[in-house]
């Protein structure tokens, strides 16, 4: 495996040498290149998602950090997902990182390197049910109440179920992206799964959500927000992007005759990197469906 301090000048050479790339739109079409793993690799011309838009914010703590780049697709989908969640819940999604410009390593990211990764802040109640701002990461409990020395000064909020579904499922709906995991504590998965089995979801929107949802082994539990993970672009994985773990959605899918119209190359131990997955799932699940918000 080529590390990236070697990998990465090697491709800008290829890139850079081989006559009629240009025609063919790899270097000379301003989109970003998400290049290498996410926890290893760097972003070539990144999109910077802008400080506030019709459905979303970025509040100041990581305004200051400046970790507002990603792909294209990435940053597109931030938009639209900000701007459909807003039209349902009348409030405004809170964006923390995505990678900082160029992408690679940073003070406080192991992965968020390569321009696919996106830090969300889960939305938030009072005790009186009142909605609180989505501007910063407090952690929640089995029961979706704060926890720690700040929920006394601040007053104990709670994890708003109803609003934190609501972005998922905008999220696995968006066209331009294909989610591969959001990372979340499992107490806090269980009770979205269980809203949405409630509210009258179709099973296949389900149990999608509950195939890219996970607490993660290897770091915090994420109860303090989304982390979202999207597959590399197609046009990105010819150009050295990588995906780290099997893509256990599209698999399941390929096993219960389930498929999208997206083409997604899928890796893994039983898919080979040129496979592409088609078919009506994407209208499944972005068919619109009711939802039973709480005033």
């Amino acid at each position: 495996m080529l590390g990236r301090s070697l990998a990465l000048p090697l491709l800008l050479a290829v890139i850079g040498g081989v006559p009629g790339c240009a025609n063919l739109g790899l270097i000379d079409d301003g989109t970003a290149v998400a290049f290498g793993p996410n926890n290893d690799g760097v972003l070539i011309a990144g999109a910077r998602l802008p400080l506030q838009g019709e459905g979303y914010h970025v509040p100041a703590t990581w305004a200051q950090r400046g970790n507002l780049y990603g792909s294209d697709e990435l940053v597109t989908a931030i938009v639209r997902v900000g701007r459909q969640v807003k039209n349902h819940t009348g409030r405004s999604l809170g964006v923390a990182d995505l990678s900082p410009p160029g992408g690679g390593k940073s003070r406080w990211h192991g992965s968020h390197q390569n321009g696919l990764d996106v830090d969300l802040l889960f939305f938030m109640r009072d005790f009186q049910g009142r909605s609180v701002p989505s501007d910063s990461m407090p952690h929640f409990d089995e029961d979706g109440l704060e926890t720690g020395n700040a929920a006394a000064a601040a007053g104990r909020r709670q994890f708003d179920t109803a609003a934190n579904w609501a972005v998922v499922r905008a999220l696995l709906g968006e066209s331009t992206i294909a989610v591969q995991h959001i990372f979340v504590s499992d107490p806090l998965r269980q009770s979205m799964l269980a809203y949405a089995r409630l509210s009258g979801e179709p099973f296949a929107l389900i149990e999608h959500a509950a195939a890219v949802m996970k607490q993660p082994g290897d770091s915090a539990p994420h109860d303090d927000h989304f982390h979202v993970r999207i597959f590399c672009p197609e046009s990105d994985r010819a150009l050295g992007c990588r995906d780290r773990a099997p893509a256990r959605w599209y698999k399941k899918t390929l096993k219960y005759g389930l498929t999208r119209p997206s083409p997604v190359a899928v890796e893994g131990d039983d898919a080979s990197l040129g496979r592409r997955i088609s078919g009506p799932m994407r209208s499944l699940i972005a068919a619109p469906m009711p939802f039973a918000w709480r005033p």
